[in-house]
């Protein structure tokens, strides 16, 4: 439990970064990504002793598809924020957590309690309670980030149970193809790299590549069923509180019921 712990709070410094950033006005954000991923793939690699790092060809193809989707759901988050709203936004990716949720209890025979379930489904009724209805102007991009956010989760899952019990080569590939994919989009259609934006992103690859390290060690002793919902409704949770005390963010009745719903939730998820 300790590592999914440690990869919401990895995930909820990544989004106030993100929120720092944007404050930026002429933010190249494909910029800030190279400099993310290349720096994630740096510390992925430094991480083992660069010879002792192994891998097959599923961690090459597998590794190579999951890093293009970690690529296109942050550009896809990123275009919703700019069309629906933050707030939307991330609601809606989180919700995308039915996704893998379904996935581990359908294909890999993941179980849950009738209390866990019940956790679960307030927390999805949460996440639809908060959401303002009104802000969908554009539904097939929210669609769109529905099922990207929810597929580039489940590979978490795909992996830690298909893939080797050593995942320090496959987090590796995952964000040098994500890096390579974000270089090649550069050349195509932006050849500048200023460096302040660069630097923005290696801020951000830190506690992106630990997020992601950290979610899949915890993938090892907690049940997906219970590890997606637990995290999504955590990094929600925590990025309500640091709207309130960092960014004095004042919240709607509505959106103070849904944080309870949240927190009933969560309670009712760690019931065994």
């Amino acid at each position: 439990m300790i590592f999914i712990l440690l990869s919401i709070l990895c995930s909820v410094v990544i989004g106030n970064l993100l929120h720092i950033f944007s404050k930026d006005k002429k933010l190249d954000i494909m910029t800030v990504f190279l400099g993310n991923y290349f720096f994630a793939s740096l510390f992925s690699y430094f991480q083992k002793s660069p010879g002792r790092l192994s891998f097959g060809f599923f961690e090459l193809w597998f590794g190579f598809i999951t890093g293009f989707f970690f690529l296109f759901n942050f550009f896809i988050l990123q275009k919703n924020i700019k069309i629906n709203g933050l707030s939307l936004s991330i609601g809606v990716m989180r919700v995308a957590v039915i996704i893998p949720t379904l996935i581990s209890v359908i294909f890999f025979a993941d179980s849950v309690g009738y209390i866990n379930a019940l956790g679960i489904l307030v927390i999805i009724a949460a996440f639809f309670f908060i959401m303002e209805t009104q802000s969908l102007h554009n539904f097939l991009w929210i669609c769109l980030l529905f099922i990207v956010a929810g597929f580039t989760d489940s590979t978490m899952k795909i992996y830690a149970d298909l893939g080797q019990t050593d995942q320090t080569p496959f987090i590796f590939i995952l964000f040098s193809s994500a890096f390579i994919c974000t270089f090649i989009w550069k050349l195509i259609f932006n050849r500048q790299f200023i460096l302040k934006y660069l630097l923005f992103g290696v801020l951000l690859g830190i506690p992106n590549q630990l997020s992601t390290r950290f979610f899949m060690m915890g993938l090892e002793t907690v049940p997906a069923p219970i590890a997606y919902p637990l995290t999504a409704s955590s990094i929600v949770v925590l990025s309500i509180v640091s709207d309130i005390f960092l960014w004095k963010r004042m919240f709607s009745m509505k959106q103070r019921i849904a944080l309870g719903m949240l927190v009933f939730g969560i309670m009712l998820l760690n019931m065994r």
